[in-house]
C-alpha cells in the first residue's frame, strides 16, 4: 500500500504537505514486476509514472544492430517515466525490474497527475523543481558515461 509516510520519506515528496502527500498517495496504484520482467520499452508510449517503493529497475537504451546499453539502476525512491509523462513523447529507454524477486512500484496516471499539479501549485512547484534537479542530474552522470564509452572506443 502507497502511504504518506512513504512519499515523504522520499526525497522529491519530503517536502509536501500532508494533504498533499496523502491525495497523492490516493491517486497512486502498486504494481508488482518479477525479476527480469520488462515495465516498458524504448518508444513506447509514455502516459504513466513510477516511483520505486522496493527492488530495483534497470535502465537500458538500445544502440543499431547492437545490444542494450545499461545506462542506470534506480531504487528505492527513484522516480521514472518523468521524461514522456512531461514532454509526451515516447519512452526513452528501456525499464526492466533488476536481480531481486520482486519489484514494487507505485504508479500514477499522468492525466490525473496533471490536473492534480494544476490543482496544486505549491505542491506542483515542489514537485516540478525535484524533478529539474533529479534529471539534471541523471543528465551529467549519462554525460559522463557516454564519454568514458566514447574513450574507450
Amino acid at each position: 500500500m502507497i502511504t504518506r509516510d512513504f512519499l515523504k520519506s522520499v526525497e522529491l515528496f519530503s517536502t509536501l504537505s500532508p494533504a498533499d502527500a496523502d491525495a497523492l498517495a490516493l491517486m497512486a496504484r502498486e504494481e508488482i514486476l518479477l525479476k527480469g520482467e520488462v515495465l516498458f520499452r524504448e518508444r513506447d508510449p509514455g502516459g504513466t509514472l513510477y516511483l520505486v517503493m522496493s527492488g530495483t529497475i534497470e535502465i537500458s537504451k538500445t544502440s543499431p544492430g547492437g545490444p542494450p546499453t545499461p545506462i542506470a539502476r534506480l531504487g528505492r525512491g527513484e522516480i521514472l517515466g518523468e521524461i514522456a509523462a512531461f514532454d509526451g513523447g515516447p519512452r526513452s529507454a528501456t525499464a526492466t525490474a533488476g536481480v531481486v524477486a520482486q519489484t514494487h512500484l507505485a504508479v500514477w496516471d499522468v492525466g490525473a497527475f496533471h490536473r492534480y499539479l494544476a490543482a496544486r501549485p505549491q505542491a506542483a512547484l515542489i514537485i516540478l523543481t525535484g524533478l529539474l534537479r533529479k534529471l539534471g542530474t541523471r543528465l551529467r552522470q549519462t554525460s559522463e558515461a557516454v564519454q568514458t564509452l566514447v574513450r574507450s572506443l
